[in-house]
């Protein structure tokens, strides 16, 4: 007898499994989806029995298995399925998906567990479509997903760590003792615990981030995704490169589970795909407005009214009204400044790495790359042009809490300023009772305590709006759709903006317009949701050498596609930033028309060297993030 076993080590893409014998001791035994231990090379290694052929033939000489490690198939067929689709679709080693997913391989506590019941892995269903649901408030999103736990196994997937206990916090205790938390952050002693609740039939309930979809699954009838448009779905510092949702699509269709997407504000995509029935709504689709004052402050009209200060005279007196409870200003930028530039010439300082503008830190009297470290003194000439009028513009976390801590101390507001930046990280201090000031990026988003929040001010809601990425606007929109569903309805909202008439702004009342001037943009250019995007990046320590290779394989995807129609090479690009993680890098893009694009996807990256990162549907063409 021979089986093909996926090896749990990354191999090559064209070499996904192997061909081991069974000896006489285990024929009896074999079954799909088992633990078993392989010869490799020249030494020992866990796999996974992929199938099993009928016979041996006498002229083909294999390795026999070492030992089956548990009789119990860990790993359903369907489950192996997903794990395929999941590795052809992302051009990721199938052996590596299986190493970084399978349970924690502690095999003398598996050969302890006894055999499980799984008569319901024979039932096979039709997925349906996946089946939209916008709530306006957490009542709504509450009563959603527990209309959808039903019998069978429910997973009920979250965007990040600190959206777990939320939805812990809304379940009913009767519902709370059938479920368990799934997170990359378990040890593996943790996570063998939670995996044997599971394997038992303990738990059919698993809340959990991305980590959770490679679970074994034997009975998956419900997949809820909440908050859908959340742009921390998708992964994009590790392989593979997926979005959740694209992975709970894969999984839904092995498994004939139920795919429920829930959100208050759905992403670009997931609109014009329930727009034209792709996915099923059970009603007219139509995303509300949330009910939530928002004030628009143009800050240019301040600028010609005299005042140049970070803070408008409308939002300085909000502040110093609100005496009680959290104030948030967020601004994502960190630094005294955005950046230096000479007033003379125009020239803007930059990485001479990363290419990105330097942030002036006005403490240390220095200019920093926060990518790669880079620093230098703060030039009192231009290096272009040997002019004096080289100053800082704009505005980052570290100035608005000088500023801020300047009006505390003239109002005596006792509250702590509290900076929450990568460079100032007092997460810890969020969790205190005491009303606080806080100044934060993104960083500090999910551990905000939003009820106490009385005001929150957007500082600078401009720095996205013209940085040329198809899905900028559309996360500046959905970061401050968030803000409006998640602040309590008696707090303050204010947002200063040089162009409060961008569609970002203008469309917070009327989100059916901002979905379709996006669609109707992303129409004419050729983005996703209307062609399949590709984004293919590889980097080395010598800019010279990853430049030649980018060149090369474009020229190469350029012929190969050559009177192939519906597909288009863009490249080589310098990515930003241009050195990262001690490396140059180099980005190609390829827009691929929707008919035939798996065919045409696995021809280009059959031509497309392993060490390049492959990132399909990417959240940047730039960045890599």
């Amino acid at each position: 007898m021979i089986i093909q076993v996926i090896p749990a080590r990354r191999m090559p893409l064209s070499l996904p499994f192997l061909d081991y014998s069974v000896p006489e001791e285990f024929a009896n035994k074999i079954r799909i989806g088992q633990l078993v231990k392989i010869p490799f090379r020249n030494k020992e290694e866990f796999g996974v029995i992929l199938e099993i052929k009928a016979s041996n033939k006498p002229n083909i000489k294999t390795k026999p298995i070492k030992e089956i490690v548990f009789e119990e198939p860990v790993l359903s067929e369907k489950q192996l399925y997903f794990l395929m689709d999941i590795s052809e679709f992302y051009h990721v080693s199938l052996g590596f998906l299986l190493k970084g997913n399978l349970l924690p391989l502690q095999k003398t506590k598996l050969k302890k567990i006894p055999a499980a019941n799984r008569a319901a892995n024979l039932i096979i269903n039709k997925p349906a479509k996946p089946q939209v649901y916008i709530h306006k408030n957490e009542t709504e999103k509450t009563e959603i997903i527990l209309k959808k736990i039903t019998s069978g196994q429910t997973l009920i997937l979250v965007p990040e760590l600190t959206a777990i206990k939320k939805i812990t916090d809304i379940l009913p205790k009767n519902i709370l003792n059938r479920a368990v938390a799934i997170t990359s952050e378990l040890t593996n002693k943790e996570l063998f615990a939670k995996w044997l609740q599971i394997w038992s039939g303990e738990k059919d309930i698993v809340i959990g981030t991305r980590t959770a979809l490679f679970l074994h699954w034997f009975h998956l009838t419900n997949i809820i995704l909440t908050d859908e448009g959340n742009s921390n779905y998708k992964s994009w510092d590790m392989a593979p490169r997926f979005h959740t949702r694209d992975a709970a699509l894969f999984l839904s269709k092995h498994h004939g589970a139920v795919l429920s997407l829930l959100s208050h504000t759905l992403s670009v995509e997931s609109y014009y795909f329930a727009k034209n029935k792709v996915y099923n709504t059970s009603h007219d689709l139509k995303i509300p407005p949330l009910n939530k004052t928002t004030e628009i402050v143009d800050i240019k009209s301040e600028r010609r009214g005299g005042n140049y200060s970070l803070m408008s005279v409308d939002v300085l007196n909000e502040f110093k009204k609100n005496k009680t409870g959290d104030v948030v200003f967020f601004l994502n930028r960190r630094g005294t400044a955005s950046y230096v530039g000479c007033a003379d010439c125009g020239n803007i300082l930059k990485c001479p790495h990363c290419k990105l503008s330097l942030t002036y830190h006005q403490d240390k009297n220095i200019l920093s790359c926060h990518y790669c470290k880079f620093s230098e003194p703060m030039p009192s000439v231009c290096k272009n042009c040997r002019g004096v009028n080289v100053a800082a513009h704009g505005a980052g976390t570290q100035l608005a809490e000088e500023l801020i801590k300047k009006i505390t101390a003239k109002t005596g507001d006792s509250r702590p300023v509290i900076r929450i930046d990568s460079d100032e990280n007092e997460l810890a201090k969020l969790k205190t009772e005491e009303d606080k000031i806080i100044i934060c990026t993104q960083l500090a988003w999910p551990y905000l305590v939003w009820n106490k929040i009385k005001l929150f001010v957007f500082l600078d809601a401009d720095a996205p709006l013209f940085i040329p990425e198809y899905k900028i606007i559309e996360n500046l929109w959905q970061q401050i759709r968030d803000v409006q569903y998640k602040l309590p309805s008696e707090s303050g909202f204010f947002i200063q903006t040089g162009y409060p008439e961008h569609l970002v702004f203008k469309s917070l009342y009327d989100p059916d317009l901002f979905y379709s001037e996006q669609l109707a943009e992303r129409r004419a250019l050729g983005y996703p949701p209307f062609k399949y995007m590709l984004k293919l990046l590889a980097g080395n320590q010598k800019a010279d050498i990853i430049e030649k290779e980018a060149e090369k394989i474009k020229t190469d995807l350029f012929h190969l596609t050559k009177g192939i129609s519906g597909i288009k090479i863009l490249g080589p690009l310098e990515t930003s930033p241009y050195y990262y993680n001690g490396q140059y890098w180099q980005v190609i893009l390829a827009k691929i028309g929707y008919e035939n694009y798996k065919q045409n996807t696995k021809l280009l990256l059959s031509h497309v060297p392993e060490n390049w990162k492959v990132d399909p549907n990417p959240n940047s063409l730039l960045y890599f993030y």
